[in-house]
């Protein structure tokens, strides 16, 4: 009955999720806490925390028009990190379908706040429950395929969350211990926590199994474009001993896109781009071994922005990423990320708008070559 008035009421007034939410707070006695009220809430349970970081990021030139900037220059603040460590006692946590953890009638929130709430009690699906000593809970959040659910969001929130998490626990702890979050469903999400020491067998769609446990392992996610630089370290320092992938090349790459935000006069660029004896990587699925040569192999990156430039944090110092946007997304996480790699970055973002789209993410982009080319022939020098 209740999931048959929410779904009408979500049907016929179009800005209601956080008045659903409160109403299905209501009906099931639940409070949730706000990311800051379940920091506050787990201060007692603190296993390990990181301190706030304030990196300085220089202005970027727009490189279709050097007279503008991209990115003024600011200070990227990141958020405090924290894992949490807490024994329910007689009570079981008990775990909503996207991943978030409920106790004693509280909602925690160690992500990104509460759009998502009303999707937790709209499933129709019925969950396997399953009791289990200790469950790591790295992620709570509905995989929109928008805001959240792509490769960036995985190796940034939840591989390098799971890092953070292993470095706080005692190796039986994390090994014994379940996984268990709304699951991405892709090759690199099962090769990653492969290379993070988790094995398939202790890991669980919280979309599918309702696990409920004695103990819980929470971290928080920080800032969605300025993570923790700790974080991306602690990856680094799990993966790549495993690859055991050194740099023996260093070349200039271009990575294609073949779906949203791809270049719509991409022939023209690659003919440019011959000049300059780039190396194409076409858009396809590739191991997270194979990625992780490509990126540590390059010298100079082209390319529009997108998922694949989290690679960069596989990248050797020195390093150029060059960074094309179209003109309604220009962020600034890859100009982050490069800073924290001591790499060299440059940003293009032409005028020309090339139709509409839902959603600004989606917009492709259009490159002058003859722009470009002058960029080029100064980053290398060419007289």
């Amino acid at each position: 009955m209740v999931n048959r008035i929410v779904r009408h009421l979500l049907n016929s007034v179009s800005s209601l999720p956080k008045t659903v939410a409160r109403l299905l707070l209501n009906v099931y006695n639940l409070e949730f806490l706000s990311r800051e009220k379940t920091i506050v809430h787990l201060k007692p349970y603190q296993l390990a925390g990181s301190p706030v970081k304030q990196i300085f990021l220089p202005g970027v030139q727009n490189q279709a028009e050097l007279t503008t900037l991209v990115f003024p220059p600011c200070k990227a603040i990141t958020c405090q990190s924290y894992v949490w460590d807490f024994r329910t006692g007689t009570k079981k946590t008990v775990q909503l379908p996207y991943g978030g953890i409920v106790f004693n009638g509280k909602i925690l929130c160690p992500d990104f706040e509460s759009y998502h709430l009303v999707k937790n009690f709209l499933t129709a699906r019925t969950r396997t429950v399953i009791d289990r000593k200790t469950v790591i809970v790295p992620w709570s959040h509905y995989l929109d395929g928008i805001a959240f659910g792509g490769y960036y969001d995985f190796v940034i929130l939840v591989a390098a969350k799971m890092c953070r998490i292993k470095e706080a626990l005692r190796t039986q702890v994390y090994t014994e211990a379940v996984v268990t979050y709304p699951l991405f469903k892709t090759a690199y999400e099962q090769e990653y926590l492969s290379l993070i020491g988790i094995e398939p067998d202790h890991v669980f769609d919280s979309r599918l199994y309702d696990v409920r446990a004695d103990r819980c392992i929470l971290a928080n996610s920080g800032h969605w474009f300025y993570p923790d630089p700790a974080d991306i370290f602690a990856l680094k320092k799990q993966v790549e001993p495993q690859l055991n992938i050194a740099r023996t090349q260093q070349n200039r790459i271009y990575v294609s896109r073949a779906s949203r935000r791809k270049v719509v006069n991409e022939g023209a660029l690659l003919a440019l781009l011959e000049k300059y004896d780039f190396t194409i990587v076409d858009d396809k699925p590739r191991s997270v071994a194979e990625q992780v040569a490509i990126y540590k192999n390059a010298s100079f990156i082209l390319g529009p922005h997108g998922a694949s430039f989290t690679n960069i944090i596989w990248c050797e110092p020195g390093t150029h990423l060059f960074e094309l946007f179209p003109p309604n997304l220009v962020v600034d996480h890859f100009s982050y990320l490069a800073r924290i790699m001591e790499m060299s970055y440059s940003a293009y973002s032409h005028p020309i708008k090339m139709g509409h789209t839902k959603y600004h993410i989606e917009e492709d982009i259009f490159v002058s070559t003859a722009d470009l080319e002058k960029s080029l022939d100064i980053l290398f020098e060419i007289v």
